[in-house]
């Protein structure tokens, strides 16, 4: 899998595209401290309500901070609400 994304950076690099586009890319927005739009994730490994860890195809995304609630799921987006704290990155290797 690492081979075909380095092919799709290459080529969104060649093309002189941002690499946004590259759909194995984990894709972060927040809006203030209170939601969190989480793109491209793989599935939710554990959901309280301070703590939400998702799988991703680079490792695993934490969100922590109070009342948190998803909002709306789907098998590749996650809209996060509550007070966010902190959001954090664990690498695969």
């Amino acid at each position: 899998m690492k081979q075909k994304h380095k092919k799709i950076q290459r080529v969104l690099h060649w093309m002189q595209l941002p690499e946004d586009l590259d759909p194995h890319l984990l894709a972060i927005q927040m809006i203030g401290d209170a939601s969190v739009l989480i793109e491209q994730h793989r599935g939710i490994l554990r959901y309280n309500a301070e703590q939400i860890r998702f799988q991703s195809e680079q490792g695993i995304l934490l969100v922590c901070g109070l009342n948190l609630a998803i909002e709306k799921l789907t098998e590749t987006r996650a809209m996060i609400c509550g007070e966010i704290h902190a959001i954090s990155y664990e690498d695969k290797s």
